[in-house]
């Protein structure tokens, strides 16, 4: 008997809980090959705490521009392996401010 399908419930494993079990997200294009690690708590502070399955949706590939090729994956990686690794931290966050004008005849 097949066993039957059980849908995943919200809340299922946050960015929060990830950032306090200490793992990394790896995050990779699955169509340039590129990988990058990041923080979860960077990661909650742009998205906010959302589930960790629903960032690579949010994130869009800063090499080739995709958005729909993008898997994440979590990693608890030892202590030589972090030495090694390139981790991605934030820098900061700003918001553009874009002023559009129009022209009023006679007015």
């Amino acid at each position: 008997m097949p066993e039957p399908y059980w849908p995943k419930h919200k809340h299922a494993y946050l960015l929060s809980s990830a950032h306090a079990n200490g793992s990394l997200l790896r995050i990779e294009c699955r169509r340039c090959r590129v990988e990058r690690f990041f923080v979860p708590s960077d990661l909650a502070r742009v998205f906010g705490d959302i589930e960790v399955d629903d960032v690579a949706r949010k994130m869009r590939c800063e090499k080739c521009g995709e958005k729909w090729s993008m898997r994440i994956s979590m990693e608890l990686p030892t202590a030589a392996q972090r030495a090694t690794m390139t981790i991605r931290r934030l820098d900061r966050i700003y918001h553009v401010k874009r002023v559009t004008w129009r022209d009023l005849v006679g007015g």
